[in-house]
């Protein structure tokens, strides 16, 4: 017996290392992965909606493949479709988003095949008007644009099968509708998602990336020798995710309908998850904090570094477990996490509380109050209205992009029917799903299409080699599926690599041949194609670049971390509310100009002085919230210094008067550093540093 415990307890732990192995792997390349590929996170990995996906698409091939008809690869089209218009959040939002797209995809599809019988002039027309009607629907919001953007590719797709008078015709777009049809009865039936589930998902997301945080901090803990830069990459980089995981938690949060909220214990949970995930991530910037400015006089660096390692395993547990299970109370690791936090304050040498014990509720958004079918319509109709009425205007980025999309889409349909190019539709979806309303969202989006494409090329040209006959192409469509809606939230480059040979196969389910290396080559070549017109596009059709408001950005960065700052150092520790509200304020103000500073390289495909000055701003200003959090961490009381905090706010004022257009701060009289606590002496230091920095660089 005690034989089989000891292998039971070593195989748990080979399992742990191969795991945490894997883990590493995957953050070294999240890490240094490319500057296009915007996104790599595999926590937000979704199996059971790759599941749900490969199984409609599964199910309609097979039942083409027992009832002889190759056209039920329309159906395994149509399926996989409505599971990608699938919009999170409530059921009623997911049944609108979802019918909505198939009632639109077939007849806006519908009519675009019968003006492809009629003759190329009536198509390009077809393609123009619903294309341009895909692309504006962008004004409405997220949900929208989601649906309409797939009904337009549904367009582009179907332009290729023309419908002529006779009645024959018309059966693709009947099976096309079942497989819509089917993949939205399966989702409310027998493949339900739970009211929780993306709030569960998002919760799991957020500590994932808490745990990021401790691990990437012991990462660089460990080195000899870390400079401000490796630090300054990890406080963009890591804060800004957690902040971002935990704004969308928030938001899915407050989606989950009121009717689901009261007296149901796994949403107090998750509310209850979600304020310690503020407090944890407090705790770890001012821990993090610690470590950058104390690195190399820890008292015990590297026993720090096995801490911080230990807090992310505990942070991981977390994530699995309120995902799995969060109804149940994570007292036990709670308790650990206090544990280990007295652990790192020896280890440290600097008094960092962990506390769970304030309450924030105030802060959270209330669960919306959902309306009746008709009134939530009518109201829906009217907001409707009045944002078309605001964007129809030549002014309007969503009115231009809209064109744009139409315009593009157009020239690429009759160049490949001109050219009479095989799939011709494949380069217009390219261009149709690539172009972005602006030159910094286009351009890493088309990179990440054409990578995907080549690998996802690859990939079909292995499979067919091996994979011939209608049945085994069904089977070997499952795992693809599965794979592209999986790993769709996870990275763009690896949606399009799956969705690549899906296509392929589902093309030679269609017209079996033993083709698939030709489809393979042809798609490549068609997307590569619809890439260089979705590019030309962006930056010769009315460009929309990215406003110039990083000054502005920049200038409520300042505002909000000074204030941060200045209330953590000039008041008591007794109004935690209100301190709290500073610090999501000054991350989501960093956040803010982060994201818009890197847009602005991706525009310019350089880096220049102005963006490094706006970049060593902004990761100043992140050592600004990180001292702030320390000076409001600490266990032992300090004194408040309201002298000091109304120098760090009249700073702040001259440096936004500055950006705003005004003269560059002049060198001031420096703060008197006599009597000063280390804590507050960093501050007077990334004050001054940040003052100096602007001052010198001139106007940004």
């Amino acid at each position: 017996m005690f034989r089989l415990r000891d292998i039971h307890r070593q195989s748990r732990k080979a399992a742990g290392r191969h795991t945490k192995a894997a883990s590493g792997l995957l953050d070294s390349v999240a890490r240094n992965r490319p500057v296009w590929m915007v996104s790599f996170a595999v926590s937000q990995a979704d199996l059971s909606e790759g599941l749900r996906a490969a199984f409609a698409s599964t199910a309609m091939l097979l039942l083409g493949n027992v009832l002889h008809m190759p056209e039920f690869s329309w159906a395994a089209i149509g399926a996989f479709w409505t599971c990608l218009a699938d919009a999170a959040g409530s059921n009623r939002m997911r049944f609108a988003s979802m019918s909505a797209f198939a009632l639109l995809s077939t007849v806006c599809g519908g009519l675009t095949a019968y003006a492809s019988g009629s003759g190329i002039v009536a198509a390009a027309g077809a393609i123009f008007v619903f294309s341009g009607l895909g692309a504006l629907a962008r004004i409405w919001g997220s949900a929208s644009a989601q649906v309409s953007i797939l009904a337009a590719t549904a367009c582009v797709v179907m332009v290729d099968r023309p419908i002529h008078s006779s009645g024959g015709n018309l059966r693709f777009l009947t099976l096309y509708l079942l497989g819509c049809l089917f993949a939205t009865v399966l989702s409310f039936t027998v493949w339900r998602i739970h009211p929780f589930g993306a709030s569960r998902a998002a919760m799991r997301s957020t500590y994932s990336r808490l745990a990021d945080i401790a691990n990437d901090g012991a990462r660089l803990l460990k080195r000899e020798r870390t400079g401000f830069q490796e630090w300054a990459s990890h406080a963009s980089r890591f804060r800004g995710q957690a902040r971002t995981a935990i704004e969308r938690t928030r938001r899915a949060l407050a989606r989950v309908p009121s009717a689901k909220t009261d007296r149901r214990d796994t949403y107090s949970a998750l509310l209850l998850a979600l304020g310690d995930s503020e407090q944890i991530f407090a705790y770890l910037i001012a821990v993090t904090d610690a470590c950058e400015r104390g690195h190399h006089r820890l008292p015990n660096p590297q026993r720090a570094a096995r801490v911080l390692e230990a807090v992310g395993e505990v942070l991981s547990r977390l994530a699995r477990a309120i995902a799995d299970r969060p109804w149940e109370p994570s007292w036990q690791q709670r308790d650990r996490l206090h544990s280990l936090a007295r652990r790192l304050e020896i280890a440290l040498g600097e008094s960092i509380a962990l506390r769970f014990d304030v309450d924030f509720s105030a802060l959270e958004p209330t669960p919306i109050q959902q309306a009746s079918w008709r009134s939530a319509a009518v109201s829906n109709f009217k907001r409707g209205i009045e944002t078309l009425k605001a964007n129809a205007s030549t002014q309007s980025i969503g009115a231009r992009h809209a064109v744009r999309v139409a315009v593009a889409t157009t020239v690429a349909f009759l160049t490949v029917r001109s050219l009479h190019l095989p799939f011709g539709y494949w380069a217009t979806m390219a261009t149709v799903l690539i172009l972005q309303p602006s030159v910094g969202t286009s351009w890493p989006r088309s990179i990440e299409r054409a990578a995907g494409s080549i690998v996802g090329g690859l990939l079909a040209a292995a499979i067919g080699l091996a994979v011939h006959s209608p049945i085994a192409i069904s089977l070997v469509v499952f795992p693809l599926v599965c794979a592209t809606m999986a790993l769709r939230p996870v990275s763009y480059s690896l949606f399009v690599l799956f969705i690549t040979p899906t296509f392929v196969l589902v093309a030679d389910f269609a017209a079996p041949g033993g083709a698939e290396i030709a489809y393979a080559i042809i798609r490549l070549e068609n997307n590569v194609f619809g890439c260089v017109i979705a590019l030309l596009a962006t930056f010769l059709l009315w460009p929309s670049r990215e406003p110039a408001r990083f000054k502005q950005r920049l200038a409520e960065a300042v505002a909000a971390n000074f204030n941060y700052l200045a209330e953590s150092l000039g008041r008591t520790k007794s109004d935690e509310l209100e301190l709290e509200r500073l610090r999501r304020a000054a991350g989501l103000a960093s956040n803010n100009a982060e994201e818009i500073l890197a847009r602005l390289r991706l525009e310019k495909l350089d880096t220049t002085d102005d963006d490094r000055t706006g970049s060593t701003a902004l990761a100043l200003l992140r050592r600004v919230a990180g001292t702030a959090t320390r000076a409001r961490s600490t266990a032992t009381a300090t004194t408040p210094n309201a002298r000091l905090a109304s120098w760090i706010q009249s700073v702040g004022k001259s440096i936004e008067a500055s950006l705003a257009g005004g003269p560059y701060p002049r060198q001031d009289e420096a703060y008197p550093k006599e009597g000063l606590s280390l804590l507050e002496a960093d501050a007077v230091n990334q004050v001054v540093l940040l003052r100096r920095l602007l001052r010198e660089a001139g106007p940004i």
